[in-house]
């Protein structure tokens, strides 16, 4: 056999044992659970035979003796001749593990190494004679079937690096859409722009289906916990069990890669400092079992993962006392906390309650760099502790890093990105009401939105770079949110928000916090991409915040607490509408043809989602409904959400502006799905009352059942 055929056996000897063991390790665990699952035992069992089996072909001598001890062993246990015990379990991990060491040998050697496990073996064979058997009774047959693993109809390996390659490739030709497009609406020509349209729509069907390609299941992480939580409980002497919500929770696996460690950091936090011993949990009135609980899902757009533990809480007033002793705040720092302020002083770097250091913690490493790794895929990270109750940690981030929505802005002539996930309202005030709405307060600039306080940024201040647009007639404020606070970068111009390829920085800008990396925009210049989390710490953000809450700025009326922002656009009959912009998701330009019907409902594709059409002629027009498939028209769309679990696009006629206006009502609603009438910029503008539209056009599309097959 020539040398790259016996090559690539081994490399695909290597995949396959890889997830058999994988498979077998999540089996052994339940095993201890059930006290000897048959379909588990027999899964084990046809597993270690296959790895056996590939050995001898190969051959791996001694990884073939060690998988047939173990596979002997299991034997017994399948036939009902011994009792599942701890120690065999222990064994048998054990196993586990030196299999895996071996396959990492033979990875890199093509060879078995130097190591003896012979000493396991033979354990492996003692078990079988010493262990307790299991009373008799009517052993259930096992017959092992291969079934030519249909699974290999439907599924191909392909390698890792192919995939990066044409999601590359897919990136370039999102980049090319975006400049043809931006050439499109320039030259105004019929045939170009239904062109542009069709290749816009292919486009976005091809990296939604690239972007599935990349996507895994967490739970091919999650997996590995269960052996994790098993060894640490009792390297601990805790009892803890592990449940697991939205295994099936799709995630690229580039934020895979970035999330495993600090995941299982966050478990090892949970059973050192969250899970009481069994005589304290059971002297405080809750089972001696522990609990964790592992949750994922997705949600507009970004993927929500959540750690909790049913243990001791976090109690806010020790944390302080030993923020003080490790001199990371001082006294009255802590006098003036909050408990939630409290409770993030353990991301702060060398902090730790434990007095002394043990195998699992006290080092003063760890939190901090959780949080920090979860910022650098822009994410965040929060911490909800009840005393006595338990914790939980709640992560979010967004569903890929290559591909993502953003907001372009320009600042001193200069256009940048800033992700949307971070994304919170836009402002537009006049130049001349923005030296009366932009206050100072303890020489940190600030705008009141609703009541709220926020630290401004002056984003060519912070990037320092000089002032090249002076006497704007308008002004742009950006509201974004940042850990736990929210701040507002002031900008010159808010253009469009558009799909954006993030590409690395160069090695001369990764020393620069604010940037998170770079893009090529549609006439082909490149663009930063602006790291909020970054741009906040370098603004220092929070201590503005904690600065503006301790100070007696907070207690000071605001004169136009009435104001909302509100989205402008003209619906049917040319009539000004609105509605409050903390309705609205996103805008969005569609061609007709990516409408599609569904069970008579309009709907398109938009982020992996089917969503609903709402054509406002259908609410408040006498004409006919009008057909929304037109070869050569383009849609505006809204896309609202009136409660946190549905989301609608509604077609208007043209978005016009998003203000700050009080609103006063000047009238009723004058029929259905109005809410009141006001006046804004000189117009009496209908207020929809978002709901009542969709009741109107389809109450179906608010039920429960609908919510739930969505």
């Amino acid at each position: 056999m020539e040398l790259a055929e016996i090559d690539d056996d081994i490399e695909a000897f290597l995949v396959e044992s890889y997830e058999n063991l994988d498979q077998i390790e999540r089996d052994i665990i339940e095993l201890e659970k059930d006290s000897g699952n048959g379909e588990e035992l027999a899964r084990i069992y046809r597993s270690l035979h296959t790895i056996k089996g590939n050995c001898g072909f190969l051959p791996f001598p001694k990884l073939e003796a060690l998988a047939h001890g173990a596979e002997s062993l299991l034997s017994s246990l399948r036939d009902r001749n011994l009792a599942i015990t701890p120690q065999i379990v222990s064994t048998l991990l054990q196993t586990v593990d030196s299999i895996r060491q071996m396959l990492s040998v033979i990875a890199v050697t093509r060879k078995e190494g130097d190591r003896d496990y012979a000493e396991l073996i033979q354990t492996l064979t003692t078990l079988q004679q010493t262990q307790p058997t299991v009373a008799t009774s009517p052993s259930p047959q096992f017959v092992e079937s291969f079934d030519g693993d249909t699974a290999s109809e439907s599924h191909i390996r392909v390698h890792v690096g192919l995939l990066d390659q044409v999601m590359n490739l897919v990136g370039e030709l999102v980049l090319a859409r975006n400049q043809v497009m931006g050439l499109s609406a320039k030259l105004k020509d019929n045939s170009l722009t239904l062109a542009c349209q069709r290749l816009n729509l292919i486009t976005g069907d091809l990296q939604e289906q690239v972007m599935k390609t990349r996507l895994q299941p967490i739970n091919s992480i999650w997996q590995k916990f269960p052996r994790v939580i098993r060894d640490l409980a009792i390297a601990s002497g805790k009892e803890v069990q592990v449940e697991m919500v939205g295994v099936d929770t799709e995630i690229d696996k580039s934020i895979i890669e970035a999330i495993k460690d600090p995941l299982t950091h966050l478990i090892r936090n949970c059973i050192d400092h969250g899970i009481e011993l069994p005589a304290e949990r059971i002297a405080s009135g809750k089972p001696s079992l522990g609990k964790i609980c592992l949750r994922a899902f997705h949600e507009r757009g970004k993927v929500n993962i959540e750690i909790s533990d049913d243990g001791r809480g976090i109690n806010p007033t020790k944390l302080k006392q030993r923020a003080q002793q490790l001199g990371l705040i001082s006294p009255n720092q802590a006098e003036t906390m909050s408990d939630s302020q409290a409770i993030d002083l353990i991301f702060l770097p060398g902090f730790s309650t434990s007095e002394q250091v043990t195998s699992l913690s006290g080092r003063g490493v760890g939190m901090d760099i959780v949080k920090s790794n979860i910022e650098k895929i822009n994410g965040s990270m929060e911490i909800y502790s009840q005393q006595g109750q338990g914790t939980t940690f709640k992560m979010k981030m967004p569903l890929t890093l290559t591909i993502i929505p953003a907001l372009i802005i320009t600042s001193s002539g200069d256009r940048y990105a800033i992700p949307q996930t971070s994304l919170q309202e836009l402002v537009r005030l006049e130049a001349v009401s923005a030296i009366n709405r932009i206050e100072m307060f303890y020489n940190v600039p600030v705008y009141r939105l609703r009541g709220e306080l926020i630290p401004l940024i002056y984003l060519h201040q912070a990037l320092q770079i000089p002032e090249k647009s002076a006497n704007l007639e308008t002004l742009s404020i950006v509201i974004l949110q940042a850990d736990n606070y929210r701040f507002g970068i002031v900008v010159d111009t808010i253009e469009d928000i558009l799909d954006i390829v993030v590409k690395p920085l160069g090695q001369q800008l990764k020393s620069v916090s604010v940037f998170a990396g770079a893009t090529i925009l549609g006439d082909g210049k490149v663009g930063l991409i602006i790291d909020v989390v970054g741009l906040a710490k370098q603004a220092s953000v929070s201590e503005k915040h904690q600065q503006l809450a301790t100070g007696a700025a907070a207690d000071i009326p605001d004169p136009q607490s009435d104001r909302q922002m509100i989205l402008l656009f003209t619906g049917p009959e040319a009539a000004p509408m609105g509605i409050p912009l903390t309705k609205a998701l996103r805008l969005e330009k569609i061609p007709a043809t990516a409408v599609e019907k569904v069970a008579n409902q309009d709907v398109f594709r938009y982020n992996s989602q089917i969503l609903p059409l709402i054509d406002l002629h259908t609410i408040f027009s006498d004409r006919h409904h009008r057909e929304l498939k037109l070869a050569t028209e383009t849609l505006e769309i809204a896309i609202v959400s009136p409660t946190s679990e549905v989301s609608v696009g509604l077609v208007v006629e043209e978005i016009v502006d998003i203000v700050d206006e009080p609103l006063t009502i000047i009238g009723m609603a004058s029929r259905p799905g109005v809410l009141f009438c006001t006046v804004i910029q000189g117009q009496i503008t209908e207020i929809l009352d978002v709901e009542a539209v969709i009741q109107i056009a389809n109450p179906y599309l608010l039920s429960r059942s609908y919510i739930m097959s969505e």
